[in-house]
This record gives structure tokens, C-alpha cells and sequence, in this order.
């Protein structure tokens, strides 16, 4: 999970860096969407099934 996380931040960092752009836009978007995926795996695995 904090891998994915890692390598979203990373990614956003690079295309910001790639982009030229002063604000952090793909760094914000790839590390919410980021998070969003580690909590729904969260929630899924969490969740009882029966």
C-alpha cells in the first residue's frame, strides 16, 4: 500500500517537474487517486462478506 503510494507521489512529482507547471496539480490528483484505491482495498478486505 505504501508502495503504491510512493510511486503515485513520485509520478506526480515527474510529470509536475515534466509539465513545467508551479502548482502541484498531477502530484495532488495521482496521490488522492492513490488513496482512494488503498482504502477501498482496505474496505474491501476489512469487510465481511457472508
Amino acid at each position: 500500500m505504501m508502495a503504491t503510494l510512493g510511486i503515485a507521489v513520485f509520478a506526480g512529482y515527474k510529470i509536475d517537474q515534466w509539465t513545467g507547471w508551479s502548482f502541484p496539480f498531477f502530484l495532488i490528483i495521482l496521490s488522492l487517486i492513490a488513496l482512494v484505491l488503498i482504502l477501498r482495498q482496505i474496505i474491501k478486505d476489512t469487510s465481511r462478506n457472508e
